[in-house]
């Protein structure tokens, strides 16, 4: 899929479960590439990610799972595939700070 306009299809749809949550993030051709829960224990965030073989997403759901676990105080669980065919190192960069404020606004809302 082609860059749709400025925003690449990015969406977060966020979900709850019971007191936890859940965010979903895709853009471009949606899919699972990867998936992280970040949790408290003994006072502190930890996590697990998986990533599916091939994907870069890994590093990023980490990021966001633990900031979303340490601002809402619950577990939280992002799940994330983003594809942009051709994407450019530019490109990438401006996705990844589009998620970055999308899920700002996401946790704002979450945290409601």
């Amino acid at each position: 899929m082609e860059n749709n306009g400025n925003d690449y299809g990015i969406r977060i749809d966020s979900y709850r479960a019971g007191d936890d949550y859940v965010f979903l993030i895709t853009g471009g051709e949606a899919h699972v590439g990867a998936v992280a829960c970040a949790y408290w224990h003994e006072g502190e965030v930890r996590s697990e990610t998986i990533s599916v073989p091939g994907h870069r997403e890994g590093e990023l759901v980490k990021e966001l799972a633990e900031s979303a676990a340490t601002k809402l105080r619950h577990r939280a669980v992002v799940i994330m595939g983003i594809h942009i065919d051709h994407a450019t190192k530019q490109d990438i960069a401006q996705i990844i700070a589009l998620v970055h404020e999308k899920m700002k606004a996401a946790l704002e809302s979450a945290g409601r």
